[in-house]
């Protein structure tokens, strides 16, 4: 049996190998634009996460995710003590997928919690875990300020 490829042939495979490739390099420039558009700098791990410095003051950031009121599904405050207190919060699917990611590339590192730009909390991460509900204990003052922060960004 006799395998005859033809100049025409070898031909297509290569445009169409080019294609692809020009492509993907096209759809990496497109979001490495896009990121430095928004002020930050392209993490070059898996998982799509624009990094900007500064900027928005008015959010909750997990590590390096913004998140927003859209981004909460559920969010509940218990008092943990008299100057503790516990905020329970549900994720999105997609910021939980993000948060997921970073947490996966950050065991044996921290992750800084932070409501605009107060520190609340500095965790090691120990191991990977994939996390759509959680806690954060915080001070009153604190789970007070992010309560305010998701109902103001709900109007």
């Amino acid at each position: 049996m006799d395998l005859k490829i033809s100049g025409g042939s070898v031909a297509v495979i290569f445009i169409g190998a080019l294609s692809f490739y020009g492509g993907v390099s096209y759809q990496v420039a497109r979001y490495d634009d896009l990121c430095s558009v928004l002020g930050g700098d392209a993490n070059s791990a898996y998982y799509p996460v624009c990094i900007t410095e500064g900027g928005d003051t008015e959010a909750l950031w997990l590590g390096p995710i913004r998140v927003a009121k859209e981004d909460i599904i559920k969010f509940e405050i218990d008092q943990a003590s008299e100057r503790q207190t516990q905020v329970h919060l549900t994720l999105s699917p997609v910021i939980a997928a993000a948060l997921t990611g970073v947490v996966e590339q950050s065991v044996g590192r921290q992750i800084e919690i932070r409501i605009g730009g107060e520190l609340i909390n500095t965790v090691r991460i120990a191991e990977a875990v994939t996390m759509k509900n959680f806690t954060i204990l915080m001070t009153n003052a604190q789970a007070e300020q992010l309560a305010q922060l998701i109902v103001s960004n709900s109007e």
